[in-house]
């Protein structure tokens, strides 16, 4: 059978329809779709949100880390009036009051944190503010306990070691003092308060002996 030109054009248009229609139907469903989506304000899960005292607990956290103290604990004191019982606020506020010489007001903030949780750092800066206050007991409760989880600390071990001879506990400072030795040496410094504490307790002769690995001929 002969086919016109025309009749063959349509047939060939109406196959070409129907071949294409699934992907233009699917085109389409993408299209409609897209008009509906929600937009990304909307789109969030329950939960996801934070509230305005989570936000300024953050700025509280950037202003202290940029060390504008006095603006951070301003936020800081904003976020305990929402939420008094926010450990995080708490300590990070002492820390923040320690840092800037308000050691009377960091005290008074931190000793409202139960130790068990505190983290570390907190602990060290409660440990510097009860020595400085001359209460040696506890900030040697709380040396030792760190240095028995970080044992080569030497920055803190030094500092007991010091408190130790501030309380006539000689022996026990200098053994705090050797072990800072043994791993540092060359340490001019530390081996200078070392001497002093062997004069101390006594032993001037092996004081001049330390003093004088410190000194040039």
């Amino acid at each position: 059978m002969k086919w016109s030109k025309g009749r063959l054009a349509f047939w060939l248009a109406w196959l070409w329809l129907v071949a294409a229609f699934p992907l233009l139907a699917a085109a389409g469903e993408t299209s409609s779709s897209a008009k509906v989506a929600p937009s990304i304000s909307t789109a969030g899960q329950p939960g996801e949100t934070m509230a305005d005292w989570q936000a300024r607990l953050e700025l509280a956290r950037l202003l202290s880390y940029q060390k504008k103290y006095a603006e951070a604990a301003t936020e800081y004191e904003k976020v305990l009036r929402e939420k008094p019982d926010s450990v995080e606020a708490k300590t990070e506020l002492g820390q923040v009051l320690f840092w800037s010489g308000k050691r009377a007001e960091a005290l008074e903030i931190l000793e409202q944190v139960p130790l068990e949780k505190m983290d570390d750092l907190t602990r060290t800066v409660l440990a510097d503010l009860y020595r400085a206050q001359k209460r040696y007991d506890r900030a040697e409760a709380l040396y030792r306990a760190y240095l028995d989880e970080h044992p080569e600390e030497w920055g803190i071990r030094l500092k007991l070691a010091e408190l130790l001879s501030w309380s006539k506990q000689y022996r026990e400072s200098l053994d705090q003092y050797e072990l800072i030795l043994q791993a540092r040496p060359d340490d001019v410094q530390v081996r200078r308060k070392y001497a002093l504490v062997l004069s101390w307790a006594g032993r001037k002769a092996e004081a001049i002996k330390e003093l004088r690995k410190t000194l040039g001929k």
